[in-house]
């Protein structure tokens, strides 16, 4: 089996887990192997976040009153690291909190579930972030980009408080505030990010 045949079968295996779809448990490897090989994953999601990049600096330039000046001013180098750092300092940190709470809530015997779980469905995550900016870019309407938009943060959220729900295995209650507790972390970061960018490139 090939490394892309395995990622093939792990990213299958992290969208059964957080539909609950199916037999998960046999289908998603979580030893300790792939405990490790699953950090790979960002090897597969990285291309798709530059790709969005790409499209956001393509819809920045067609779209009026684009709402990131950002993809406007930034040079485009610049605009892929800080991308990719940013969401790579999103994917860690919002790791290792699911893994504290893991820890706190007794569940540290799933810790192998949730990394796997979360760590795969990241590719998932980051190719359906495409779709709406792509749309944005090539009709150079943002109206069209959040219509799209709509479905695919449903589809999202929806992924995550799966993997949240089947790695911790909580009741919806405790689910819900780790959720709640992974957005502030993104909305942190992202925010940090922005503003790092924008001492360097301001509007």
């Amino acid at each position: 089996m090939t490394s892309f045949d395995a990622a093939a079968r792990q990213i299958a295996g992290a969208s059964k887990m957080a539909l609950n779809a199916g037999d998960w448990k046999a289908e998603l490897d979580r030893s300790i192997d792939a405990v490790f090989g699953s950090f790979s994953a960002f090897f597969y999601a990285a291309p798709l976040v530059a790709l969005f990049t790409l499209s956001a600096r393509r819809a920045a330039a067609r779209v009026p009153d684009f709402p990131d000046t950002l993809y406007q001013t930034a040079p485009l180098a610049a605009l892929l690291v800080a991308d990719l750092a940013t969401y790579a300092l999103d994917w860690a940190a919002s790791l290792a909190l699911l893994v504290m709470l893991a820890r706190a809530s007794g569940a540290s015997d799933r810790a192998a579930d949730l990394i796997v779980g979360y760590n795969w469905i990241q590719p998932v995550i980051a190719a359906a972030q495409l779709p709406p900016i792509a749309l944005m870019a090539s009709t150079a309407s943002a109206a069209a980009g959040g219509l799209l938009g709509l479905p695919v943060f449903i589809l999202t959220a929806f992924l995550i408080w799966g993997i949240i729900r089947r790695g911790l295995n909580v009741q919806p209650a405790q689910a819900a505030a780790a959720f709640v507790a992974l957005a502030l972390v993104g909305v942190v970061i992202d925010s940090f990010g922005s503003w790092a960018l924008r001492a360097f490139y301001p509007a």
